[in-house]
């Protein structure tokens, strides 16, 4: 569940945040653009918000930087919270725009085969395996699209069997091995984060860091 085909209203969502930042007496800094990210129990059980307070509305993704790394730390009724905060934050144009091409289909989830990476992991294969479609991976692959300097497109997770891809549904279940890749075109002015996720128990700290795209789901909504 997300921003994209969240069953929850904008301002149903917001009333949550609301709820839950009056715990720590942070609700007062509600203004302006604001977002939270919260983790649960240093998992990978992590919900992001992006919203306009003023207006009531949940925005898709912030395009800027932001104090994204100053956690803190909270405990209520026996859940250990993670928490990145921010407000009121300056309101960035969007100025990027898509390239009215025609994208390649049998690229998808990328635009086309133009898409360059200039970063190397040691688990390259994973990745290169997943953009060429060969074989399987015991990964699901989240990936963010978005066009350069402009809107969020769209955030969907993957796996590979057999060469082919296929988009599965957000269960919040996947956890992050903190490793990703970033792709761009410049033929189609489109700029990928494909990230690495597993169904296998894992401990990591990725959601210290405040995301920029709003993504959520049932569980961690609940326990706002």
């Amino acid at each position: 569940m997300s921003v994209f085909n969240s069953n929850y209203s904008d301002e149903f969502v917001i009333n949550k945040i609301k709820n839950f930042l009056e715990k720590f007496n942070l609700d007062s800094k509600l203004s302006g653009i604001c977002i939270l990210t919260v983790g649960v129990d240093r998992s990978s059980l992590c919900g992001c918000f992006v919203f306009d307070y003023d207006k009531k509305i949940l925005l898709k993704h912030y395009p800027g930087r932001y104090k994204s790394d100053c956690p803190i730390y909270k405990n209520v009724n026996g859940t250990n919270f993670t928490i990145n905060f921010d407000y009121n934050l300056p309101i960035i144009n969007e100025n990027g725009k898509h390239s009215g091409l025609v994208e390649d289909i049998n690229s998808y989830p990328l635009c086309c085969k133009n898409c360059i990476t200039r970063v190397r992991l040691s688990n390259d294969h994973e990745f290169n395996n997943f953009i060429n479609k060969i074989g399987t991976s015991n990964y699901v692959y989240k990936v963010v699209k978005k066009i350069s300097y402009g809107p969020l497109e769209f955030i969907k997770f993957f796996t590979l069997k057999d060469g082919q891809i296929e988009e599965v549904p957000y269960t919040e279940t996947e956890n992050n091995i903190n490793s990703f890749k970033i792709y761009n075109c410049n033929r189609h002015n489109t700029y990928y984060t494909i990230n690495l996720n597993t169904y296998d128990a894992t401990y990591t700290h990725h959601h210290k860091k405040g995301q920029n795209d709003t993504y959520f789901g049932a569980k961690i909504l609940e326990l706002l």
